[in-house]
């Protein structure tokens, strides 16, 4: 298959790209980092809730710390600057010159003359974009969990491994879906500045502004009737409707865009419900039945199916412009 061709070169070219290498280094320093930040804190999490078994004090007003999971030390990883900007950054600059490079280079008449289709020739940068950036997730995912295995010593059950197995398998869809947008901004564009700078406002729109902008969102659409945020009470759910509201609202928002679909199926792959972040209801029963690895997963299909149908929009774009369009 002459694509696995063009993909092999491609390949190797990424991987001796000194931008490649400065940031996906970066990316694994970042890592380490803050997996041993997310150590720490389970650490310090499970010592409370230990201190708590042991004390009644501790329970104030019958609340009491939550049991913490393994998988909460990975909360951090999906995050600010790790993956959802250090990772789509580093899936842009794999990108960002896929096509325009060649044309910046004055070599994309000359690749379009050998014996290749053009869907061979943009088939395969993609298929080698995908694979770099398996091996390079892989890579940040294995770092992060010999930290935090390696520093608290706690054991991996099943479900838990299979957590993160779907986790590293949503963070390369993830960057699958911005490495497809790089592509077709740098199809569309004819300078690879171009594209590189519309890619990176793209995605710090995704990851820093629309999260900023769904809260002011919701706060204008629900009305505060000075309910509290948590609810206590037999058959409660723990939140106010307001609360449920708002965060509805916030997520409805957010996941439209990459990043947001992204921090919803990472929340929900480590038992958690995106809706009630930040909020605990102390220990109760309720809080500690977490969903089997299935219902986690059923319940995240929507934002996989999102990323899913970002990733192939933004390549049938790039494929369909580069096939038609007149090489110059």
């Amino acid at each position: 298959m002459k694509a696995l061709t063009v993909a092999k070169k491609e390949v190797a070219d990424h991987m001796n790209s000194n931008t490649f290498l400065i940031v996906f280094g970066l990316m694994l320093l970042l890592t380490g980092a803050t997996a041993f930040q997310g150590a720490q804190s389970f650490q310090d999490q499970m010592d409370r809730f230990q201190e708590s078994q042991n004390s009644d004090n501790e329970r104030i007003g019958g609340f009491a710390p939550d049991k913490p999971s393994i998988l909460d030390a990975f909360t951090m990883l999906t995050q600010g600057v790790n993956f959802p900007l250090i990772g789509g950054l580093l899936a842009l600059l794999l990108s960002y010159n896929t096509v325009s490079g060649e044309r910046d280079r004055n070599t994309l008449k000359l690749l379009t003359s050998y014996p290749l289709h053009r869907d061979s020739i943009i088939s395969g940068k993609f298929i080698a974009g995908i694979f770099t950036l398996t091996v390079a997730s892989a890579a940040a995912f294995m770092v992060a969990s010999a930290i935090i295995i390696g520093m608290t010593g706690a054991a991996v059950t099943g479900a838990a491994a299979a957590r993160i197995l779907l986790m590293l398998g949503g963070t390369v869809l993830y960057m699958s879906c911005i490495y497809g947008l790089g592509t077709l901004l740098s199809t569309v564009f004819d300078d690879s500045s171009t594209a590189l700078t519309g890619g990176v406002l793209a995605l710090v729109i995704s990851a820093l502004v629309v999260p900023q902008m769904a809260f002011m969102i919701s706060d204008v659409l629900v009305e505060d009737n000075e309910e509290t945020d948590i609810t206590v009470g037999e058959g409660s759910s723990g939140l106010s409707e307001s609360y449920e509201k708002r965060m509805n609202i916030r997520n409805t928002v957010t996941k439209v865009f990459p990043t947001g679909s992204y921090g919803n199926f990472m929340q929900y792959m480590m038992g958690q419900d995106p809706s009630s972040i930040g909020i605990s209801t102390g220990g109760s029963e309720e809080a500690e039945s977490e969903p089997s690895v299935m219902e986690s997963l059923n319940s995240s299909l929507g934002n996989l199916g999102l990323l899913a149908g970002e990733a192939i929009l933004f390549f049938g774009a790039s494929f369909v412009i580069f096939t038609r369009r007149e090489i110059s």
